[in-house]
């Protein structure tokens, strides 16, 4: 009678193992997503910011050229 029971919750713990094998390759798996995911969208956050430093650059050249001239002007 004792070995059934063993029997049984052997068979009971082996399949709740089964069960938490499987579980933790979903978890693995959509980690796995998330961090394609925040790969993905690191990339155009970084794009963004080159392209405002490249505005920004071109930005204050312009602004320095302007002075520049403004300045040669009123000198002649």
């Amino acid at each position: 009678m004792e070995q059934e029971r063993t029997n049984w919750n052997d068979d009971r713990l082996d399949r709740l193992a089964d069960q938490v094998d499987r579980v933790a390759g979903q978890v693995a798996a959509l980690g796995k997503h998330m961090d394609d995911r925040f790969d993905a969208q690191s990339a155009r956050i970084e794009k963004r910011f080159d392209n405002l430093t490249y505005g920004l650059v071109y930005a204050m050249a312009s602004i320095l050229a302007a002075f520049g001239g403004a300045l040669v002007a009123l000198h002649m």
